[in-house]
């Protein structure tokens, strides 16, 4: 499988999951939402405007091999967002920590039904899932996707 070059970035003030159509090629399809038929835009940092383009279910699987599926809202943002609203509304605890002793970041999603957690790593001072999904045949990804190292 291939790396998500940025991984997720879990972003306690986005208000959905969003991720760019380029990242669908080959992987899923997206459809309208009622975001998109609405005609709902999102506000980024600099005041700008991106419209929402519809959602899509993204597949990928965590650092440790867990097949996972999240709905994400499409629009031409820089990175993939996991909205931290989205996933508590989705059935997750998210937790956000570092071991006090020894300064390691201990931060992990967990699904509440399930049990099933995945870690969290933090870069940059910003908390990344690592995701991976599945080779796609003849795509020039690599600017998106990279080999696991």
């Amino acid at each position: 499988g291939l790396r998500l070059s940025r991984g997720i970035t879990i972003d306690s003030g986005a208000a959905d999951n969003v991720m760019p159509r380029r990242f669908l090629r080959g992987r899923a399809q997206a459809w309208p939402s009622p975001a998109s038929r609405a005609g709902v835009h999102y506000v980024v940092a600099n005041d700008g405007r991106i419209p929402n383009e519809g959602e899509a279910d993204f597949n990928f699987q965590t650092r440790g091999g867990r097949p996972m599926t999240w709905l994400f809202q499409i629009a031409e943002v820089n990175k993939t967002l996991a909205a931290v609203s989205a996933l508590v509304d989705a059935g997750h605890r998210v937790t956000l920590d570092r071991d006090e002793r020894t300064g390691v970041d201990t931060s992990f999603i967990t699904h509440k039904n399930a049990g099933a957690s995945m870690k969290m790593r933090r870069e940059r001072n910003v908390w990344v899932i690592d995701a991976y999904v599945e080779d796609g045949e003849g795509e020039n990804l690599n600017s998106l996707f990279r080999r696991p190292e």
